[in-house]
């Protein structure tokens, strides 16, 4: 028996020619079958470790420190901003309590002003009119006396005409004469007021430095005063005084007030008065300048053509009149007297007549 029959040989399968260009096949795998992903649980709280005694005392007393640090600090704040509001008030009261050339840093150069008091009227007569309140009749009822300018603060020297007698008229209110038409009662009843009213601007207290003068007292300053004489007659003065002081830059300041019968008399001595020459005073002439003192007319001044240390004039004269009432401010100083000043004391005087 030959080898290709026996039956245990094993049997040769028959291998098939690759054919060129054609690519091995590959096995495609099997996909895998999806699987829904698990939800997530989220992992449960570990329960808080409870400490000892110890700790839980420390922990308090750790909070209660935090708050007494944190009460410190609103108070330290507290304080500070309380110390602050306090001294700027303390601040703000100094300095506006003081008067400013005392504060140091504002101080300012004296510009030749005074320092007068407090300004106040004198009272009137029962029943009497301010001036400028009855129309057509501008006239000061009050004591002429009260109303001149009182000294300022700092003055010597303060001097005025020894108390002569009271004039007849000295009270303005006397100068109303009863008309023709009125009754005899009326007239006498008119009288009699008036005289009351003298009496009592007579017997009024008045400055201790200031009192009655006689009107001729006024023309006697005048190096020549013949033609002021004649027109204080022509015009009626009825009644004088005056006030005298030394400023404390040195200045000498004279005051006169004449009381007229009417505006009309004393507008006719302001013109007829004119430029004369003072006793004591270098010559005068025209100032050009101007001081609106609110009076009836504009008021005339005059300076001297000498000059003192500082360039200002050795003296100053203005003349003014306000209703019934006559003016006159002359002031002197061998340095000069300051423009600033004699303004002032003008507005000022012209102020307690208006």
């Amino acid at each position: 028996m030959t080898e290709s029959t026996r039956p245990d040989a094993p049997v040769e399968q028959p291998v098939e020619p690759a054919v060129p260009g054609a690519a091995a096949e590959t096995p495609s795998p099997t996909p895998a079958p999806a699987v829904a992903p698990e939800p997530a649980v989220a992992p449960e709280p570990e329960p808080a470790a409870v400490g000892s005694p110890g700790d839980l005392f420390a922990k308090a007393a750790a909070a209660e420190d935090a708050r007494k640090s944190h009460r410190a600090t609103v108070l330290r704040w507290g304080a500070a901003a309380l110390l602050l509001l306090l001294s700027g008030t303390a601040t703000g009261v100094a300095v506006t309590g003081q008067a400013r050339t005392d504060i140091p840093g504002l101080r300012t150069a004296n510009d030749g002003r005074y320092v007068f008091p407090a300004l106040t009227l004198p009272p009137l007569p029962s029943g009497k009119p301010a001036p400028g309140a009855d129309k057509g009749n501008r006239r000061h009822y009050a004591d002429l006396r009260r109303l001149l300018l009182p000294a300022p603060r700092g003055a010597s020297d303060v001097s005025g005409p020894p108390d002569a007698p009271a004039p007849a008229s000295a009270g303005s209110s006397a100068n109303s004469a009863p008309s023709a038409s009125s009754s005899p009662t009326a007239s006498a009843s008119a009288a009699a007021s008036a005289s009351a009213a003298a009496s009592a601007a007579a017997s009024a207290p008045a400055p201790a430095d200031a009192g009655w003068a006689k009107c001729s007292e006024f023309t006697d300053r005048y190096k020549s005063p013949a033609l002021p004489a004649a027109a204080l007659d022509e015009n009626a003065c009825r009644a004088a005084t005056k006030r005298v002081w030394t400023g404390p830059d040195g200045t000498r300041t004279e005051i006169w007030l004449l009381s007229f019968g009417a505006g009309t008399d004393a507008g006719e001595f302001y013109h007829d008065l004119g430029l004369n020459d003072l006793k004591g005073v270098p010559a005068l002439t025209g100032d050009p300048g101007r001081i609106d003192a609110g009076s009836d007319m504009t008021p005339k001044l005059f300076a001297t053509k000498e000059t003192g240390s500082t360039g200002d004039p050795v003296g100053r004269e203005v003349l003014f009149f306000d209703g019934e009432v006559f003016a006159s401010i002359v002031m002197t100083n061998p340095k000069g007297v300051p423009l600033r000043a004699f303004q002032q004391v003008t507005i000022l005087q012209e102020g307690m007549l208006h």
